[in-house]
This record gives C-alpha cells, structure tokens and sequence, in this order.
C-alpha cells in the first residue's frame, strides 16, 4: 500500500510539471517583477518610518511639552479677553423749540437766544469694564458729544476700581473710589439710557451738575430688601465752575443713603452734608450746601396693556446761601412691548425767600423700542418761568421744546 501511495504522489507532480512547462516565460518573469517591486516597497516603508521605539523618548515629551503650553499661553489669553465687557450707547436728536431764531445778536440790553433749532449728538457713551477676579472690579466711561460748547472733545465720566469682600458668599459690601455718581436719590444712578424722558429733572441738574464726583463709597446689601450707602466726596462735582478737578476745602462732603426694596414698592433716603467755596475779588464765598431727599417707586402691571411704575421725588435744604425745594412726579405705562408713555410733572424753587424764580415744568414722552437695541423717542416740554418784561410785570416765555431722539445701545 505504501508503494500505490508513491506511484500516486510522482503522478501529481509529473502533472504540475508538465503545467508550468506551458505558461510562457515572460509571464514569469512580470510575476517575479512584482514580487520584489513589492519586497523593496515595504523596505522603503520600513525605512522611511522607522518603529516609535526607535525615536529618542525625549524628543517626543519635548513635542508634547511645546503643544501643551501653547494651548496653555491661548487659554489664558482668553480668560483675560472674557474678563473685559465693553458697552455704551449713542443718542442722536433733533430739537424744535419754540424759540428758535436765526441768530445770536446783541441789540442794545437784549440777547436773542441760541438757535434751537438743530440736530445734535447728545450722548456718545462708551464703557470699559475690567472684571480682575470675583473679588474686584475696574471701569473707565467715557463720553463725547456736541450739546453744548464750541468743542468736541471726550470726557472723562467715571473711573474707578470697586473692591468686594470676600467674607460674604455673595459679596454683599463693596468698597468703590474714584471718579463716580454721586449716590444720591434715584434719578443720578439710574442710566440716560433707560430714562423714560430725555432729560432728569431740574432740580437734579442744579443740585448735583454733572452728576459725578471723587470719592470714596461704602455700599452694604445687608438683607434682600435693606440696602445702605456711605460716601465721603470732594464736593465740588465734576461740573463745578470754579473748581472741576480741585477742591478747595479741607473738609469732605459726606453723604449716606438708606434704601428699602420690597418688589413692587421701593423707597429711600438721602441726606448730604458739605461745604461750597466761590472766589471773589475780596474773600471767598463760603457757604453750606445740604441736601435732604426721600424717593419712592411703585411698579404694578395691567393684564391688558403691561407694566407700569408711579416714581416721585423730593429735594431739600440749603444751597448757596439760600433754602432751596423741589419735587417731581413721574408715571409710566407700557403698551405692549414695542410701545411706552411717560409723563412728568416737577417744580423746583432755588430760593424759598424769592418771588419769580420757580420753574415749573410738565413732560410728555413716547417710547418706541424698534428693537433689542434701538429706542425712537418723541418728548415735548412745557416749562413755566417768569421773565421780567419791566414794570413789575412778568410773562412766561415762548420755549416749548419738541424732541425726536434715537438712541442705539450696545
């Protein structure tokens, strides 16, 4: 059996030699060609990349230590970029008083008053914030306009740095100095750019000029609904007409405010102590400046037009030497949310102890919010004054002021 097997096994091999014998022999050559093109490719393969655990250890660490710290030195150039907060706002108006005219000149004791007839920017602001750490915060405001003057340079509005403690879990107490409002009542704070009517009341602009002074704040949060501020302020404010960056007095003027928040109602406290100081040929004028004010806001909403608010506003004490009163009211009411009214009411009397220098005045606005950042705002004014015509008479003049203001904030 084993001798059938062999006679078996040289019978398959004659047949496959017999096979090959008739493939041609260029064929075998292109089969051979293949085979060691394909042998030298992977040689080259290999020898072109060689094994990882060829390479030197440190070369590759030290590639892996480059990429991480570039992406290192990128994410703490952004931390620092998301740390800034860049807003501001830009108010564009056109006046028509009633009093408009075509020209400034004098004739005799008789001035014709400046043309309000105009388009003007009355508020170009533009804010920097600089979020250091949770604990600590710094501001630059600027602003530019052409409302008045022959000038349009950029005013420096607030700077300062604002410190919070780190004993609360929300940071109730916040220490600010610099260049800041004046904490004051309600209406100084409160930004031009959510104002229902274009300007603040006349006894704020008499009282507080500008708005703004240096100093230094304490404000505490103490309880959700019990707010209480301290300052002690140069005095003088940024809009002074003798002393705009000095101030000639040694003393500071001080200044504490206690606010009580309860939602729908809000109210507070003001009360501001300090001294003014005017130079005249002989000694200079010194005087008292006080400054006691209670404000109130009530918001209520309608379930057919929306929110609404009641605001009002009281100012007494002394001002250059003499008693001065003022007060103002304010409603707003929202119709929808594309449309706003609002209507104010004020009087202020710089001196108590004088006859015919009260001003009184009644506001009229409407609101259209065109979009998320754009306010179209159409105002009129009704001041009342009396002017001296001679003779013990007085008469209150033609300066009824139209306004048309667009306001973009961003």
């Amino acid at each position: 059996m084993r001798q059938g097997h062999t006679w078996q096994m040289l019978g398959w091999m004659s047949v496959m030699v017999l096979a090959l014998a008739g493939v041609p022999r260029g064929a075998w050559c292109q089969v051979a060609a293949e085979r060691d093109s394909a042998a030298a490719g992977r040689e080259q393969v290999d020898e072109a990349t060689p094994a990882a655990e060829s390479l030197p250890s440190d070369d590759w660490r030290g590639q892996l230590e480059s990429v991480v710290e570039q992406l290192q030195t990128l994410q703490s150039d952004t931390d620092k970029l998301k740390r800034f907060k860049f807003s501001g706002y830009l108010q564009v108006r056109w006046e028509h008083a009633e009093d408009q005219s075509d020209t400034v000149a004098v004739a005799g004791t008789t001035v014709t008053p400046a043309n309000r007839e105009r388009f003007f920017i009355r508020r170009g602001r533009f804010k920097l914030t600089y979020d250091s750490s949770p604990l600590s915060q710094a501001v630059v405001y600027f602003d530019g306009n052409t409302s008045s003057g022959t000038t349009r340079n950029i005013t420096l509005l607030e700077a300062y740095v604002t410190l919070l403690d780190p004993w609360t879990v929300d940071h109730r107490h916040g220490l600010t100095i610099g260049q800041m409002n004046v904490p004051f009542g309600y209406e100084i704070e409160r930004s031009s750019s959510v104002r229902e009517l274009p300007e603040r009341s006349r006894a704020e602009n008499v009282l507080f000029a500008g708005e703004r002074d240096r100093g230094i704040k304490l404000v505490s949060q103490w309880t959700p609904w019990l707010e209480t501020v301290v300052a002690v302020l140069n005095g003088g404010g940024v809009n002074h007409p003798f002393f705009p960056n000095t101030d000639p007095t040694r003393m500071k003027d001080v200044l504490g405010r206690v606010r009580v928040s309860q939602g729908i109602v809000d109210g507070a406290v003001s009360y501001y102590d300090g001294r003014d100081v005017r130079p005249l040929v002989g000694p200079d004028l010194e005087t008292d400046k006080t400054r006691l004010g209670a404000d109130l806001q009530l918001y209520y909403e309608l379930p057919a037009l929306g929110g609404g608010s009641l605001k009002g506003e009281v100012y007494d004490g002394e001002n250059l030497g003499a008693d001065f009163t003022g007060v103002y009211a304010m409603w707003v009411q929202n119709l929808g949310e594309r449309l706003q009214l609002a209507a104010r009411w004020e009087t202020f009397d710089p001196n108590t102890n004088l006859d015919h220098d009260q001003f009184d005045r009644v506001g009229l606005g409407i609101n259209a919010f065109y979009d998320g950042f754009t306010r179209i705002t159409v105002a009129y004014d009704i001041p009342n004054t009396d002017r001296s015509i001679g003779g013990g008479q007085f008469e209150d003049p033609d300066d009824n002021l139209w306004t048309v203001q667009f306001q973009h904030k961003f």
